[in-house]
Order: structure tokens, then sequence, then C-alpha cells
């Protein structure tokens, strides 16, 4: 039998990596938008650097008609411009945003119930292998319907992801500890993000028998039935609620004394877990269909006024951080066409992401002992508000500079997402930690994925470069005061 600490950190590992295959699947779509709008035609044309010229004009994006964008050309009369699909528009802005989120949100708190009645690692599995055979088949639509369907169905599949992995997460390890494993599994964001931008880029340009973009999706379907495969060896930890965290705390420290003092089943006389991959059986947990209670319970959590301003605020977070995930690429495309991202933004992103919500994971555990569940808050609000300048700088700067003021941004930015899980994971009972998380994810993803479609009305009115600053480093400065103003009612 295994020790626990492998079994421990091998499931956080693997959870870890559904996570990436799961953000690498959602925000690939940012990347390819463009050579995929010119493929199935959707969205807006506008005058874009012709591809087949080596040096690409940054004047193409000034000229708003067609003609005048075929006809313009340098000295040797080598057309400079092309009238094309840009991969922007209300049509990539609802496939990005709404499509995506009406279904991840409404399915993740269903799943979320769900999780708190049956095993949770048979439905993240099922969901995995839902996320994974529709990015497989994106890579082989052929209209913009099928896209929206897909993406979907993409949504279905990850909506399970967070609620029941941070729920397992919270039931395998100590609350000393929670806040770390937590941010560790979220860095499944970054790393995913940031290999989107590798996946799109570099399997697009190079063409694989001819089909571009369609490869990235094709792929990345593939690194999906690793993951489902490899969730089948994660044990279903028992949860908090029926044995507590004295419990887990003395599991972790010393698996022997644990099986004296908890009178626990699911050591071994090893000390490793032989039952942690059955489904225990409790009647103090709440679930969907437990009633009235279950409801009122997870209602009554979030309705609390120290929640409802957590909720407003991660839901403006949310927001700024999706406007501009989803138009990374294509601001770049847009005013620095003749700039080859790279490895720039996977970078950025996988480096700050991962050493943010690490460091903020463990400043948080380590102040959260002297000043309570407030610190957590204080994390949150000074985190935001030092990348605000950061995040300025990003649509300030030419690249590279750009990129490093990125990398300050993210490094700050992300210190949020574990700490905000573990707030959650402590304020709410944990006999309904899956139903609340849903819950709240649901209303969280449903202000920060939407609201990102107000770039393009807001850059109709002012400008592009105008409408992501209001919406990035203006969203990151709102919920800085808001996650400041909740500490004085937790």
């Amino acid at each position: 039998m295994l020790p626990y600490k492998v079994v421990l950190w091998g499931g956080l590992s693997i959870l870890t990596y559904v996570y990436v295959v799961g953000e690498l699947s959602h925000f690939l779509l940012g990347i390819v938008s463009r050579p995929m709008a010119q493929d199935i035609h959707y969205g807006d044309k506008a005058c874009l650097p012709n591809p087949e010229v080596k040096l690409q004009s940054r004047d193409c994006k000034d000229i708003k008609n067609d003609t005048a964008c075929e006809l313009f050309s340098d000295f040797d009369f080598i057309q400079l411009c092309v009238w094309d699909y840009s991969g922007l528009g209300i049509d990539y802005q609802i496939l990005a945003g709404p499509a995506f989120v009406a279904v991840f949100t409404a399915a993740g708190v269903f799943i979320g119930f769900l999780a708190d009645r049956v095993n949770r690692k048979v439905v993240v599995t099922v969901c995995c292998g839902i996320l994974t055979l529709s990015t497989g088949l994106m890579g082989a639509a052929v209209s913009y319907w099928q896209l929206v369907l897909l993406r979907m169905l993409m949504g279905a599949g990850e909506s399970a992801f967070s609620p029941v992995c941070s729920s397992m997460i919270s039931d395998m390890f100590p609350v000393s500890q929670r806040a770390m494993a937590i941010g560790i599994f979220n860095w499944g964001i970054y790393f995913g993000y940031g290999l989107s931008y590798a996946v799109g880029n570099f399997i697009t340009q190079a063409n694989i028998s001819g089909l571009g973009w369609r490869w990235s999706y094709i792929l990345t379907g593939l690194l999906g039935v690793l993951a489902t495969i490899l969730l089948l060896f994660v044990p279903e930890p028992l949860r908090n609620s029926q044995l507590g965290d004295k419990y887990t705390e003395n599991h972790l420290e010393n698996a022997e004394t644990c099986r004296e003092d908890c009178q626990s089943p699911t050591l071994s006389e090893e000390g490793s877990p032989d039952n942690l991959g059955s489904p225990a059986k409790s009647e103090s947990r709440v679930g969907l269909w437990s009633g009235e209670s279950g409801m009122k319970r997870v209602l009554k959590s979030l309705s609390a006024l120290p929640m409802v301003i957590i909720i407003c605020a991660a839901g403006i977070r949310h927001t700024a951080g999706f406007s501009w995930a989803y138009n990374t690429q294509l601001y770049f495309l847009t005013y620095y066409p003749d700039f080859n991202l790279g490895l720039w933004v996977t970078g950025c992103s996988i480096i700050g992401g991962s050493l943010g919500v690490a460091v903020g994971g463990f400043v948080s555990d380590r102040l959260v002992k002297r000043l309570g569940i407030r610190a957590r808050l204080y994390v949150l609000a000074g985190s935001q508000l030092l990348a605000t300048p950061f995040a300025a700088g990003v649509l300030y700067f030419p690249p590279p500079g750009a990129f490093f003021s990125l990398l300050g941004a993210y490094l700050f930015a992300e210190m949020w997402f574990g700490v905000l899980f573990a707030v959650i994971l402590e304020i709410v009972p944990s006999t309904v930690q899956s139903s609340a998380i849903a819950v709240f994810l649901f209303i969280m993803n449903n202000i920060g994925g939407n609201l990102p479609v107000l770039v393009d009305p807001i850059a109709r009115a002012l400008d592009y470069r105008s409408a992501l600053l209001i919406m990035y480093p203006g969203g990151y400065l709102v919920s800085s005061v808001i996650f400041f103003l909740a500490s004085f009612f937790v």
C-alpha cells in the first residue's frame, strides 16, 4: 500500500494536471480565433497586415474600408494589407464568454450539489471525459453553430473541476495547509492559460497535415484523454464533516497515532488510506436532494453580508481577468502585428501566476494564525491594488516592455484565487462546501464571464486599448476596494 503522503500529493498533482487541461481547452479559443474566423467565417472583418509580407504593417488597423485596404501598398506596389476576418466582433465575444459561461455556471451548480451527495471522483472523471470529447471535436467543426454547441459542451465538462476538486482538496489537507494546497491546484489555471499560447501559436503555425488551428484542439483533446485515465487512480477522500479537521491534522502528521486516537477505519496497518476510494456515508452531509435544509444552508451561507460583498469583489476581479485573457492575443495582433508573441505570454503566465498563487497562499496561511480570516481579505485587497499599475503598464508600454509589466501584474493579481477559495471554505459549513462553491462560482462566473462582452461596444465608442484599460486594470482597482471593505464585516 502506498504511504499516505504519496497518495495525498499524488492525488493533488493529478487534479492539478486535470485543471491544466481544462484551462488550456478553455482559453485556446482566444489564441486561434483569427485563423478559425478566417476558415469558418464569423465575426468582424477588418484591414489586417498581409500575412505574405515579411514586415507586418501597423498602419492597416487605421483603414476602415475594404477598398482602401486592398489599395494600400509600398513603393514597390507590394500589397501590405488585406481585408479579412479579424477574429474579433460580437460573434467572438459571445463564443468566448456567454456561450461557455451559460452552461459552465448552470452545470456547475447542479454538479456541485451532486458532488455533495455522491462520489466526487466519479463526477470529475465523467466531466473530464465530456471536456475531452468536445475539445477534440472542436478541431472538426465547420460552422459557427457547431463551435457554439461544442463550446457549451466544454463549459459543462469543465464546470466540475473547481468546485468538486476544491472540496476534495479541502478534505485531503489540514487547515494549516489548505490555502497552499488549493493554491497549487490553481496553478492549473496559469499553466493551462500559458500553454494555450504555446499550443495555439506554434501548433497552428506548424500547419500539421494542412489542418492549421485544428491540430491545436486535437492535441489538447489527446491531453484530456490522459487526464481522464489518471483520474481513475485518485482516491475519494473522506469528508471533514465525518472526521473533523483534528483528524485531518493528525492523519497528515502521524497516521499511526491517528489510527489509535481517531479510530478511523480508513487506515491500514501501515497507516495508508484503505477506504479513501469508497463513498462514505454520513447523515450530516447535505446536498441538493436533502430537501429544504440543504438549500437553506447554502443560501444562508452565501447571503450573509460578508459573502455578498466578497461575491461582488470576486465578480469584478474575474471580469478584469477574463477581459484580458480573451483579448491578449488579439490586442497584440492589432497594435503590434510585427511582434512575435512566441513564449512571452506563456512564460509570464506560468512564472508570474504560479509564484503569485503560491505566495498568496503562503502569506495568508501565516497571517491567518495571527489575524484570523480577515487577514486573507487583506491579502486579496492588497494584491489587486499592487497589480493595478502593472496591468496599466501592459497596455501603455510596447513589447517587450509590456511583458515585463505583465509579469508583475500576474505576480500580484494571481495571489487571489487560492486565497479566495480558502476564505469560502472557512466560512461555509463543510457539509455543503461543494454546493456553496458551485453557487458562488455560478454568480462569479456569470458576472466575470459575461461582462467582458462590453469590450466590443466600449471599443466602438472609444478604441480597443481604452476599452481594455477600463475593463482590465480598472477592474483590479475596483475589486481591491471592495475586498478591503469586506474585511470590516467578517
